[in-house]
């Protein structure tokens, strides 16, 4: 991800952020992971959760991985909901996608960013 990508993340979201300055992620992603953090904060400053404090956010096996500690059974949630999500959207753009593989490598791409004879992953 965009290095200004990142820091708004870590400003905006600064309590779920304390561990991990950088996402291994690229850009598509962001409004996914933007809005991930919202509800994941929401949820702590007014339900009296437990505060979730990321220590990794990656692309693992063409989806989003979340890596941290705290938050709830509801958070848990949020962020299984979001992982699942990123296997629907585009890594590059943030466009409708599918989990494509390319040679060994596995991706969340759309048709436009898709590499040359990348075919859609089995199930």
């Amino acid at each position: 991800m965009k290095q200004e990508l990142d820091a708004l993340l870590c400003q905006r979201y600064p309590k779920i952020f304390a561990d991990c300055q950088r996402t291994m992620c690229n850009d598509g992603w962001f409004d996914l992971l933007d809005m991930l953090c919202e509800r994941l904060q929401f949820w702590t400053d007014h339900n009296g959760a437990p505060q979730v404090v990321v220590s990794q956010v990656k692309e693992k096996w063409g989806e989003l991985s979340f890596y941290g500690h705290g938050g709830d059974q509801e958070q848990n949630g949020m962020i299984t909901m979001a992982e699942a999500m990123s296997a629907r959207i585009c890594e590059c753009c943030g466009g409708p996608g599918a989990i494509l593989v390319s040679g060994e490598t596995y991706l969340s791409r759309c048709g436009e960013h898709a590499p040359k004879g990348a075919r859609v992953a089995p199930e």
